[in-house]
């Protein structure tokens, strides 16, 4: 049985304006949020996937748990067919930042799960505190990963994940 303050703090944490719980306006709108882009589409593909996709709101929770803070670009093409990226950048202060760049391709939902995707690749270099370079990046998905070549790696893991957050758009 819970305690009435135990309640009340879910209760608190769980409403806001327009029924959307407060864990949400600090995972999305937050100045000191771990997830961010300064892109009005890939905001609304943030917000969409957190509503839609359990898998999706998880993986915002457990970057913001985290050392590292993540960028999210839309950009026009990538390379070859690839559809999404993840880059490291310098650490600073203690903190490791990646860049996620995410190629629009198909519908709202196609660019949710590519970034759904992207986001699990996020949280396997917030797991490896040894990643602080491109150098430690491609060493550590060397190990782990599936090897593209050219420098292009993926995990089973990401996979499924996009695949996850697809499924659970459309449900």
């Amino acid at each position: 049985m819970l305690s009435f303050a135990t309640w009340a703090m879910a209760a608190i944490v769980m409403v806001s304006s327009g029924g959307t719980p407060v864990e949400a306006d600090v995972l999305l709108d937050s100045p000191t949020r771990h997830v961010r882009t300064a892109d009005r589409m890939m905001r609304a593909a943030l917000r969409d996937g957190y509503r839609n996709s359990p898998t999706f709101a998880a993986l915002l929770r457990r970057l913001e748990q985290s050392d590292v803070y993540v960028y999210i670009e839309d950009v026009p093409r990538l390379p070859g067919a690839l559809e999404g990226r993840l880059l490291v950048l310098p650490p600073v202060n203690g903190f490791r930042y990646l860049r996620i760049q995410i190629a629009r391709r198909g519908g709202p939902n196609d660019s949710i799960a590519v970034l759904g995707h992207e986001l699990r690749h996020a949280i396997e270099v917030a797991e490896e505190p040894g990643i602080h370079d491109n150098d430690s990046l491609i060493a550590f998905y060397r190990r782990i990963g599936i090897d593209r070549g050219n420098h292009e790696f993926d995990t089973v893991e990401a996979q499924e994940t996009g695949r996850r957050v697809r499924r659970e758009l459309v449900a």
